[in-house]
């Protein structure tokens, strides 16, 4: 259980990692390629169709980085969630099986009624468990 935790947030760390890794080294290349090149002499007038067009273009991409962290943070998580799951079933089931579990004791008595109506020819189908309850009682 504690390994598979560990290697999920690993994993999941490493993920992240590798991603604001590469958006940090592709700011420096396109910073250095910019900083190598002479200034452009353009004259740049922005209207506000070309203003509007750059800022939708930019949160656009923003909005997909963010799908793509979302998407890869999810996956990790409902691995983790699934194995979380499992284990605190496998442990309740076998807190209920265990020595003093309810289920146990319940079973026991089930088991110790029928063996006795059995050696007495009693049995009837009102001996046998109801679906609808929780443990079949």
């Amino acid at each position: 259980m504690a390994k598979h935790k560990r290697n999920s947030s690993f994993l999941t760390g490493v993920a992240l990692a590798g991603f604001f890794g590469g958006v940090v080294f592709s700011a420096f290349v396109f910073s250095g390629a910019i900083s190598w090149q002479e200034t452009p002499s353009l004259n740049l007038r922005f209207d506000s169709a070309t203003t509007i067009t750059v800022i939708l273009s930019a949160l656009s991409i923003m909005l997909t980085a963010l799908g793509l962290i979302i998407a890869v943070v999810g996956a990790f998580g409902f691995s983790m969630l699934k194995t979380e799951a499992f284990n605190a079933a496998a442990e309740h089931a076998n807190e209920q099986l265990g020595e003093n579990g309810e289920l146990r004791s319940i079973i026991e008595m089930r088991v110790d009624v029928l063996v006795a109506r059995l050696q007495s020819g009693r049995i009837s189908n009102s001996d046998f468990p109801n679906p609808e309850s929780e443990y079949g009682e």
